[in-house]
């Protein structure tokens, strides 16, 4: 198995963004909670069976 780096990369980034603006990429999102209910999402990511990722949202 070989084994990659992660690092940083703002212009593929912004391409992702753009596409998902454009709605070619559609995030998969679970749900949503407020910043301050941030425990919230983090005990459903920890109980599994997500189906997606969870936005913090001001």
């Amino acid at each position: 198995m070989a084994i990659e780096s992660v690092r940083p990369d703002g212009a593929r980034l912004a391409e992702l963004l753009a596409l998902a603006a454009y709605g070619v990429l559609e995030p998969r999102v679970a749900g949503r909670v407020p910043l301050a209910e941030a425990a919230t999402a983090y005990e459903k990511v920890a109980g599994g069976g997500q189906r997606g990722r969870w936005l913090l949202v001001p």
